[in-house]
C-alpha cells in the first residue's frame, strides 16, 4: 500500500537531504500554535496542537515556537526565551523526545524580540499590528543590539540543544520585517531610507546567527514575501536579499502577509476567498533566482496540491498548517490508502478566531471538522460502550450527522432519519454561499464515517410522535436543526424572500435587492446578487459584520464595496412599502425603493416537543443537540454531537 502512494504522488514522499539531516518526505508542519508546555503531550493549553499526534501522522518535521507563557502576544513571543530556566528547558526537553518518537525530526523557532524591559519598540515608533499592537516607542541603536544578541544567543542554544534544524523568524510581525518596510521604517539614519539601509538588520541577524550555530546546521530563514499592505517592501526587494545569503542560508520558510493585520492576514494564512497555493509563483520565483531549497506555504490543504506544487519544481518542501489541525494523521493515512477517512480544512479559521471562540476552547484554539483539537487524549480513541443500546437519531445536519457516527463507532445500534432528500441540513445552504466551496467537502466525510460505523441513514423520513413509538428506541437525539427566521408581512410589499432560497438559486430575485441583516449571511446574499449585476443595499439594525469573525468579515465588506453595494448599519427595519422598505437611518426615514427585499435575518430552532413527550412515553431517554438546542455554528454542532456520542 505504501508503494502504491509512493507511487501515485512520489515527489511528495521522496525523501531529502539536507547537509547532516534526511527528510523522510517533503511534508513539514508549520509552527503554527506549536508551542511546547507540559499539559500534556500530544497538545498544549496554548495551542500546541498535536505534537505527538504531527509526528505519529506521517510529516518529516515539525517546527516548534516558543510563547514563554500562556497568552503571549506576537511581540512578547519573539522576545521568549525557551532556554531561560530549568522548567522551561524540561518543557523543550520533554517535547523534543515526543517528536523523535514518533518518528519526525524537530526544528525550533527563534525570532528578534520587540520588547526590552518592558517596553515595546519599533524602528520609528509606529505600530506595526494595528489595531492590536500597543503603542511603541523608537527603538535605540543600543537597544537594537540587544534585542539582537538576544535573538543570536537563543539560536546558539537551539543548536546545542537537540533540534534537527533552526528556523530563524524574520517574517509578518517581527521587528526584522518592520525595518525592511518603508512604511513602517521612517528613519534617516543607516538604518532607513535605502535598500541597504533597510535591509541591514536582516542581514546582520542571518550573519550572526549563522556563525553562532556553525556551518553544519540546518538554518531554515523564515520570510514575508510581502506583508500583504501597502506599508511593505516590493517581492523584488525580498528576492534581491535572498540572493545576497543564499550562501548562508539552507531553506526559504515562505510565507506572505502579517499576522495582525487584516489585510496582511489574509495573505498569511488564506481564508476561503483566497485562491490556494497562494505563494505558488513566488516560490518559484525564489527557487529560480536563489541556490536555496524553498519550503512553501499558503493554503496547500490536500496531498494533490503538494504533489503539484513539488512536480512543478515551484518548491522543494511542503508547509502544512491548518489541514494539519484538521487532521494531523493525514499523510499517513495517505500512504495507508484510507482517504477517505482524511478530516479536510475547509478553510472557516476558527482555528484563529481566539478571542471569540472562547466559549468553546478556553485555551485559545479550535477546529469546526476536529472537535478533539486540544482534547486529542480523549477524543483520538473511541471507547466501546459500556451497554448497548438501540439509538434514534432524528436530524440529518452536522450535529446529528457526528453523534450518529460516534454513537455507532461505539457499538450502538443507530439508525439516523433526515427529512430532507440530502444530508446536511443548513450546512447544505452555507456551502453553496460565495467562496465556499472548500466547505463542501465536510458532508460527504461525515457521511464516509456513518457509513464505516454502521448508521442506518433513512432520506426523504419525517418522524412524528407515532412514529417514534412505533421505533420505541432505548435512545433519542434531537439533532432538528433550525429555519429561517420569518417577519409578519403586509400585503402592500415588494417581493420577500429568503436568502437560503436566493442562495440555492430557488428563487429569482428583480434587480433592486434590499437585504435584511448584515452578518455572514447577509454579506454572502449581498456578494453573490451584487455579482450577477444587481443593485444591493444591506441594513441592519446593529453593526455591518458584527459579532463575526474579524479576519472573514473585513474581506467581504471589501468585496461589497469594489461591487458597489451600499451598506447601512445600525438602520431597523421600520415596515414595507408598495415599491420598497423604509428605516430608521441616523435619526431620519430612509426609503430604499426595490424589487426584492431578502431576508437574512438569522434562524430559530426547531424543537420538537412532541418528539420529547413521546420519547418520555416509551421510556426512552433523550437529547437535544446542536441548532434545535441553541442556534450556533457548524463547531458547536460536531461538537455537541462529539460530546454526546461519547457519554451515552
Amino acid at each position: 500500500m505504501y508503494g502504491e502512494a509512493a507511487g501515485k504522488y512520489p515527489h511528495v514522499f521522496s525523501p531529502l537531504r539536507v547537509k547532516n539531516i534526511i527528510y523522510k518526505n517533503r511534508l513539514c508542519s508549520t509552527t503554527m500554535s506549536t508551542v511546547p508546555t507540559h499539559t500534556h503531550l500530544s497538545s498544549t493549553n496554548y495551542g500546541g496542537i498535536g505534537i505527538y499526534d504531527k509526528a505519529l501522522g506521517g510529516v518529516a518535521m515539525i517546527g516548534m515556537m516558543y510563547h514563554g507563557k500562556a497568552g503571549a502576544s506576537h511581540y512578547e513571543a519573539n522576545g521568549a526565551d525557551p532556554f531561560a530556566s530549568k522548567y522551561d528547558l524540561d518543557v523543550l526537553r520533554e517535547s523534543l523526545s515526543v517528536v523523535k518518537q514518533g518518528g519526525a525530526l524537530a526544528a525550533m523557532a527563534v525570532g528578534m524580540g520587540q520588547v526590552y524591559e518592558g517596553v515595546q519598540y519599533s524602528p520609528s515608533g509606529l505600530p506595526f499590528g494595528r489595531p492590536y499592537a500597543r503603542p511603541t516607542a523608537p527603538v535605540t541603536e543600543e537597544i537594537l543590539y540587544k534585542l539582537l544578541d538576544q535573538a543570536v544567543e537563543k539560536a546558539r542554544s537551539a543548536a546545542r540543544f537537540g533540534f534537527d534544524a533552526l528556523i530563524l523568524d524574520i517574517s509578518n510581525d517581527s521587528i526584522v520585517d518592520a525595518f525592511m518596510a518603508p512604511g513602517f521604517n521612517l528613519r534617516t539614519d543607516n538604518w532607513g531610507g535605502s535598500y541597504e539601509n533597510r535591509f541591514r538588520l536582516a542581514q546582520m541577524i542571518v550573519s550572526r546567527v549563522r556563525e553562532a550555530i556553525g556551518p553544519d546546521f540546518v538554518l531554515e530563514l523564515r520570510v514575508s514575501a510581502t506583508l500583504g499592505v501597502p506599508e511593505t517592501y516590493p517581492f523584488e526587494e525580498m528576492l534581491q536579499f535572498l540572493k545576497s545569503v543564499e550562501d548562508q542560508i539552507d531553506i526559504v520558510n515562505l510565507v506572505t502577509g502579517m499576522d495582525e493585520y487584516h489585510d496582511g492576514n489574509v495573505k498569511l494564512c488564506p481564508p476561503i476567498f483566497e485562491p490556494h497555493l497562494l505563494n505558488l509563483e513566488r516560490a518559484r520565483a525564489i527557487r529560480e533566482s536563489c541556490d536555496v531549497l524553498v519550503n512553501i506555504s499558503g493554503a496547500i490543504m490536500d496531498v494533490q496540491e503538494a504533489e503539484r506544487v513539488l512536480r512543478e519544481g515551484a518548491a522543494d518542501l511542503v508547509l502544512l498548517g491548518r489541514s494539519l489541525v484538521a487532521d494531523p494523521f493525514w499523510p499517513k493515512k495517505v500512504l495507508e490508502g484510507r482517504y477517505g477517512e482524511i478530516r479536510r480544512c475547509i478553510g472557516c479559521l476558527n482555528c484563529f478566531t481566539f478571542a471569540s471562540r472562547k466559549d468553546i476552547e478556553p485555551r485559545g484554539v479550535s477546529c469546526t471538522v476536529n472537535p478533539g483539537v486540544l482534547r486529542e487524549p480523549e477524543f483520538d480513541m473511541i471507547s466501546p460502550a459500556e451497554s448497548r443500546k438501540r439509538i434514534l437519531v432524528v436530524g440529518g445536519g452536522l450535529a446529528g450527522m457526528e453523534a450518529a457516527a460516534v454513537l455507532a463507532a461505539r457499538g450502538h445500534e443507530v439508525e439516523l432519519h433526515e427529512a430532507a432528500e440530502e444530508l446536511g441540513g443548513q450546512w447544505i445552504i452555507a456551502s453553496h454561499a460565495p467562496y465556499r466551496k472548500d466547505y463542501r467537502s465536510l458532508v460527504p466525510w461525515l457521511e464516509y464515517r456513518m457509513r464505516m460505523s454502521g448508521v442506518r441513514v433513512f432520506l426523504n423520513s419525517r418522524v412524528d410522535a407515532d412514529r417514534l413509538l412505533r421505533i420505541a428506541p432505548g435512545y433519542v437525539v434531537l439533532a432538528t436543526g433550525a429555519e429561517p427566521r420569518k417577519l409578519p408581512l403586509s400585503a402592500s410589499r415588494p417581493e420577500v424572500v429568503q436568502g437560503c432560497d436566493v442562495i440555492m438559486d430557488r428563487v429569482r430575485p428583480g434587480q433592486r435587492v434590499v437585504v435584511v441583516g448584515g452578518r455572514y449571511i447577509g454579506m454572502e446574499y449581498g456578494v453573490k446578487l451584487a455579482e450577477t449585476g444587481r443593485h444591493v443595499s444591506i441594513i441592519d439594525a446593529g453593526e455591518i459584520a458584527q459579532n463575526t469573525n474579524p479576519r472573514l468579515s473585513g474581506v467581504y465588506r471589501d468585496r461589497l464595496v469594489e461591487l458597489g453595494v451600499y451598506m447601512y448599519p445600525n438602520t431597523p427595519l421600520l415596515g414595507f412599502t408598495g415599491d420598497g422598505v423604509d428605516a430608521a437611518h441616523i435619526g431620519s426615514l430612509l426609503h430604499l425603493p426595490c424589487d426584492t427585499v431578502v431576508l437574512a435575518i438569522g434562524t430559530v430552532s426547531v424543537k420538537a416537543p412532541e418528539l420529547e413527550d413521546a420519547a418520555a412515553r416509551c421510556g426512552a431517554g433523550c437529547r437535544r443537540i446542536g441548532d434545535c438546542r441553541k442556534i450556533g455554528d457548524a463547531l458547536y454542532a460536531i461538537r455537541e454531537g462529539a460530546e454526546l456520542g461519547r457519554e451515552l
